[in-house]
């Protein structure tokens, strides 16, 4: 993913300093042995003295090249260099300051080039005096922009013109901040800068020799610039005739997304479960110890970690091991363990299975800390840069609380610059006599290796599979997977396996005058550039390279130390009397088996007693056939409320029924939140939200979730940072010290007959949230009331039940939700109004998605409010006796069980009985509260402290960075709302509301799509914030009618996809409507070249499937939809025609004028306006244009002539 050289700072400093330590030899192998010894000239190459000065060729100034640039492109430097010399930027490149050195004569050209309105790139282009006909294209590291000079130099030495392009912008291969905000930069970095480059580049160089023809083109890169050449010939097969390409980071949206996977599976730095840095190399000496022999040969070189199943468990510490105080341990916690398990296994998708990404391969540990977090507990720059500053634009994104496995569909479908390469049907590049070196290390640490198996055998299969198409595929495509070498080149300290092949950055990194292998300058057999341009030409297929390393780590001074032979895939070696390659792939012979055998055994370590099995199990262990995927909860409430309302069940309004005469009602609410965590309170089982449906039952349990004996609670570290989230959002003060408590009852839903809660000492108290107008509450409440919270606590949820239909009660269980954490958030009783509880409850659920603490709303079920409602006299003292309605699944609800539960009381109360403190139920369209059961107190669930569970400390640094990155909440979001983009308080909530909270977050995303393609037009973002306006309305009101109409006509149609709404992510993204869609129609009405007619019918026909993603403009170009207005005389004509009959609606005009009416009858405009649009020509009829003619001839033509009349 990232050339990383001495001279770059950071992590790039750490590797190179990791790979100079090399260890002894290893014991020989065939491969050491049948290579002859290298001769004097393995040593670096000694400048000497330029030769006598070559006269500067004649096209080598700047009056030639500026003369053939095209207009976009300009000069910035020409200068002839003299052989022996030297050309570059320096430390003004900040990725690549070494200059390379002891080049041959030639002439260094540097060129800019605009590419948008935007952004621009630069290339350096190498033209040697002694020509060979060739062009050679060199690729860059991660995220890095400049020129990369050094990596020039070697095709220069093969008298090859050769062009590197800076990709837009100059910064190291761990800098993503460019990219912020910068769609078309990120183009240039994606694909755009190098396929410019090349194209621009070839025409100078056939300029430049006289016109004469570039005979054959090639390209060489490694991890970024592998996944440039992958990209260039998926998209361009005509740009090269063969490419080397190493350690490719191809799957741009899986792989930058996987490796802040790979953080959150190690950080933070103070969880039991972190692997330190040092630990690192524990584990790497322990996976040579155990894997270095399933090739058959002890070296000291993991060459085939295919074949040696690992087992972790040696590395776990005895129960009596103490650390050293100030060392690093010499083996790993269980739960350090569990983390290593994790980052060697694939990545799936948790929702619906696909392949994220391969695991790390076994003996590439020493490079982990760059990808799993650095030893300072942060996360990688190449995942959550990524995030922040390609895929959602937000340099504050936290990946701790937002990351999941959305992101990476989110990231498939925007593909931020178009950069990801995961076209694997190249079959044009093939035809046309293509061929491909594709190099990946076995000990890469930054890239996994496995990625490129990936991609290979996709490839394969891209050509049918079959064993013919394999050969088919190995004709003209290659992979090698190199022994010991890490990302790019240099192997792991300690290992000192041969590296070097020749490919990108592996001569620069040993010294600026070096070039190919130093030492077997121009050897196809060591020089896989030189291998594959003799495959290109003269058709010798490459079975084999040789790899080299030498004495000194990276001084080639020091002659070489060890060479291997290293096989194409399919070409495997043998077993060790078979040197070469062979033509089919075979295991290891007899001996190497044999060999695997007699390693020397080792005591197994006494292991822990286990915490938990395992936190996943593919197949439910319920007894009975686990039930039918229920419907959506939020679907379940509709249906029952299309029930009530075909039976005539009338809705009364909220503002008759806030008060009683002579009564007074109070209400305090308890709201159990499910919080945005990865794993259950108290048990590593993952956790499955709300929101899933198609998770199988009792599949995500462990044994303390289902209180088997002698599971232990563990309490889960992570779940704090939601729930301390939440507590500050609500201005709650959050305790240092706080304490679980068991609750006991018993029922089946809690299998260990009590739940662990915070009822003495909970982790936060003393909160408050304050109320407004705005937000619902009564009239009788004012413009805003401040509700205290008492206090938040955290537990456990229950197992969710499920009834069963027949006589005999037959319920269903599934563990899966039982261990979520939750928050239970108490009130005081201060609500005296059944519509300001109702706001209440929908405010809190506002504010906890606003922070992230929780995953889903209350109809969606990962929130449940229950409310403890008491009536009394008006002027009487004291409250009267609770009573507590359970689970309310709607704010609709909330209210309407508060009306009822009051209603009943009062009437009670005045019949001269008397209220009953117990706990009550209330179902969808009841007019009364049931009974359920009596209200148990304190002392009937025998609150006790859990013995098993110690204090929970949370410390004032935490709370202090949680407060400071809590982003913004429901009332500076509201306001801004309503002051920027002048929507009205009904409408800013309703998009903070919908679609739980994710309707906001898509109108965020139509916006910035919306004002790129703006800034893409050259247009000025309009400062009055219409286009804001513009696109809140139609993700309001216009998406509204489209899930409207559907399921009005639900029983009709045959599109399931349509009758599940707009299906909106967390990450407010539709499958159905892209945000870039609706942009896209937006920026064509915001722009004139569309009516609003035309508009609608595009988002119909996006919904509908008929338009895919990228095609708004393409279809109206199809269907003629572009707007081509009506000269005005027309207008003026139309306008006439429709006229014609209506002289009542002018009568109104003409009452206006005379000062008959207040208000201008804006309402019969429009309806001409909509009778104009009708009458005239389809798609050339806009509507401002059509008032704007109507009013000036109705005002300047009609009215004055019935004035006259009168």
């Amino acid at each position: 993913m990232t050339r990383i050289i001495a001279s770059i700072a950071g992590v790039v400093v750490a590797l190179a300093i990791a790979i100079q330590g090399l260890a002894v030899p290893g014991r020989s192998g065939w491969w050491e042995r049948d290579i002859p010894p290298p001769t004097s000239s393995s040593a670096a190459p000694v400048p000497t003295a330029p030769a006598e000065p070559i006269p500067t060729p004649p096209n080598c100034n700047k009056a030639f090249f500026t003369s053939i640039l095209p207009p976009e492109a300009s000069l910035e430097n020409v200068t002839a260099v003299l052989e022996g010399g030297s050309h570059g930027e320096g430390k003004a490149n900040i990725p690549y300051p070494t200059n390379p050195t002891d080049l041959p004569a030639l002439c260094a050209v540097t060129i800019s080039v605009i590419s948008s309105p935007s952004s621009s790139y630069r290339f350096g282009l190498f033209l040697p005096t002694e020509w060979s006909g060739r062009f050679l294209a060199v690729g860059n590291g991660g995220f890095a922009g400049g020129i990369n000079w050094l990596d020039m130099a070697t095709g220069t030495h093969y008298g090859m013109a050769t062009v590197s392009s800076d990709l837009g912008h100059n910064g190291s291969a761990t800098d993503t901040s460019w990219a912020l905000k910068q769609p078309e930069k990120k183009a240039d970095w994606g694909w755009r800068a190098l396929h410019g480059t090349v194209v621009l580049g070839k025409k100078l160089t056939a300029a430049y020799y006289g016109g004469g023809d570039i005979t054959y083109s090639y390209y060489s890169g490694c991890s970024t610039g592998g996944r440039q050449g992958l990209r260039e010939i998926q998209e361009f097969p005509d740009s090269f005739d063969g490419v080397l390409v190493g350690a490719p980071a191809w799957w741009t949206s899986h792989l930058n997304n996987y490796i802040t996977q790979l953080g959150l599976y190690n950080l933070p730095n103070t969880t039991d479960y972190y692997i330190p840095t040092p630990l690192l190399q524990v584990v790497a000496d322990e996976v040579v110890h155990q894997c270095d022999l399933a090739d058959g040969v002890e070296d000291g070189i993991i060459s085939r970690p295919d074949l040696c199943t690992f087992n972790p468990s040696l590395l776990l510490c005895p129960s009596n091991y103490t650390a050293p105080i100030n060392g690093t341990a010499s083996c790993l916690t269980q739960p350090q363990i569990d983390t290593l398990e994790k980052v060697y296994s694939s990545h799936y998708h948790e929702a619906t299975g696909e392949l994220i990404y391969p695991g790390l391969t076994l003996g590439s540990e020493a490079q982990w800390f760059t990808i799993i977090g650095n030893t300072n507990g942060t996360p990688s720059p190449f995942g959550v840069g990524y995030q922040r500053n390609f895929l959602f634009d937000n340099a504050t994104w936290n990946y701790t609380a937002s990351y999941s496995d959305s992101v990476v569909d989110l990231a498939e479908r925007i593909d931020p610059g178009r950069a990801t390469a995961d076209k694997y049907d190249i079959s044009a590049f093939k035809s046309r006599g293509g061929k491909v070196i594709l190099y990946h290390g076995l000990a890469d640490g930054l890239v996994p290796t496995k990625g490129s198996q990936l991609y290979y055998n996709r490839t394969i299969r891209s050509f049918g599979g079959s064993m013919e198409n394999l050969r088919n595929t190995t004709e003209f495509f290659k992979l090698f997977l190199i022994p010991g070498l890490q990302h790019c080149w240099a192997s792991p300290a300690g290992v000192d396996a041969p590296w070097n092949i020749g490919g990108a950055f592996q001569a620069g990194v040993m010294g600026s005058g070096l070039w190919s292998v130093p030492g077997f300058e121009g050897s196809e057999e060591h020089d896989a550039l030189v291998a594959l341009r003799k495959w290109v030409e003269e058709g010798r297929e490459v079975e084999q390279l040789v790899a080299t390393s030498w004495k000194a780590g990276l001084n080639a001074a020091s002659g070489v130390k060890r060479q291997r032979k290293v096989c194409a895939r399919y070409l495997l070696t043998g077993h060790i009397a078979s040197p070469g390659c062979l033509r089919a792939r075979v295991l290891p012979g007899k001996n190497a088996r044999a060999a695997l055998n007699a390693l020397p055994s080792r005591q197994l370590q006494p292991r822990q007693h286990a915490r938990y099995l395992t936190t996943e199990t593919n197949t439910a262990t319920t007894a009975t056939t686990p039930p039918p995927a229920a419907a959506p909860f939020r679907k379940q409430l509709k249906e029952q409320a299309k029930a009530l309302k075909k039976s005539g069940h009338k809705k009364k309004k909220s503002s008759d029924n806030q008060t009683v005469p002579g009564w007074e009602l109070t209400v305090g609410i308890e709201i159990h939140a499910q919080l945005n965590t990865a794993h259950k309170l108290f048990s590593p089982a993952t956790v499955v939200t709300s929101l899933s449906n198609s998770t199988p039952p009792n599949t995500h349990v462990a044994p303390f979730d289902l209180a088997l004996p002698g599971s232990q609670p563990l309490f889960q570290s992570a779940t704090l940072i939601p729930a301390v989230r939440a507590a500050l959002a609500l201005n709650c003060a959050v305790q240092p010290v706080s304490r679980f408590d068991r609750k006991h009852y018993f029922h089946w839903d809690q299998p260990a007959g009590y739940q662990i809660t915070q009822f003495y000492e909970p982790f936060a108290r003393d909160g408050y949230i304050t109320l407004y107008q705005r937000d619902g509450i009564a009239a009788e409440d004012g413009d805003e009331i401040k509700v205290g919270i008492k206090q938040v606590q955290m537990e456990q949820d229950t197992a969710k039940t499920t009834a069963q239909p027949g006589e005999i009660q037959v319920q269903w269980l599934d563990f899966n939700r039982v261990g979520v954490p939750l928050i239970e958030i108490i009130t005081l009783p201060e609500i005296h109004h059944p519509a300001t509880a109702a706001a209440l409850v929908r405010k809190v659920q506002m504010v906890l998605g606003s922070v992230d603490a929780c995953v889903s709303g209350l109809e969606e079920g990962g929130l449940r409010a229950d409310v403890n409602v008491s009536v009394r006299r008006t002027g009487e003292g004291g409250l009267g006796q609770r009573t507590e309605i359970k689970n309310l699944s709607s704010f609709k609800a909330v209210e309407d069980a508060i009306i009822a539960e009051r209603d009943r009381q009062i009437k009670l109360l005045e019949d001269g009985g008397e209220v009953k403190g117990e706990t009550r139920g209330w179902s969808l369209g009841s007019t009364e509260t049931r009974r359920l059961r009596g209200k148990e107190g304190e002392v009937d669930y025998r609150y006790m402290p859990d013995p098993d569970l110690g204090p929970v400390v949370i410390g004032e640094e935490l709370v202090q960075r949680l407060r400071e990155t809590m982003g913004v909440l429901p009332d500076q979001e509201a306001d801004q709302l309503m002051e920027r983009y002048n929507l009205s308080a009904k409408d800013a909530l309703a998009l903070m509301l919908l679609d739980g909270g994710a309707r906001i977050q898509y109108f965020y995303n139509v916006l910035d799509s919306f004002e790129e393609r703006l800034a893409a037009d050259g247009q000025a973002i309009p400062e009055g914030g219409e286009h804001a306006t513009l696109a809140a309305n139609w993700c309001l009101h216009e998406l509204g009618k489209l899930t409207d109409s559907a399921s009005s006509s639900s029983s009709s149609s045959s599109d399931p996809d349509l009758l599940q709404g707009l299906a909106m992510t967390p990450l407010g993204e539709s499958p159905l409507v892209p945000s870039s869609s609706l942009a896209a129609i937006l920026h064509h009405l915001h722009s004139r070249t569309i009516t609003a007619k035309v508009a609608k019918d595009l988002l119909w026909a996006v919904y509908r499937g008929e338009i895919p993603q990228d095609g708004i403009t393409s279809y109206i170009d199809t269907h003629s939809l572009w707007f081509k207005e009506l000269p005005e005389e027309e207008y003026a004509k139309l306008a006439d025609e429709i006229i014609q009959g209506e002289e009542k609606v002018l009568g109104e005009f003409l009452r206006w004028k005379q000062g008959k009416m207040k208000a201008y009858p804006q309402g019969k405009l429009m309806y001409l306006v909509g009778k104009m649009m009708r009458g005239g020509p389809e798609g050339r009829v806009e509507a401002a244009g059509a008032e704007r003619v109507l009013r000036r001839r109705i005002e300047g033509v009609y009215l004055p002539e019935l004035e006259k009349g009168e």
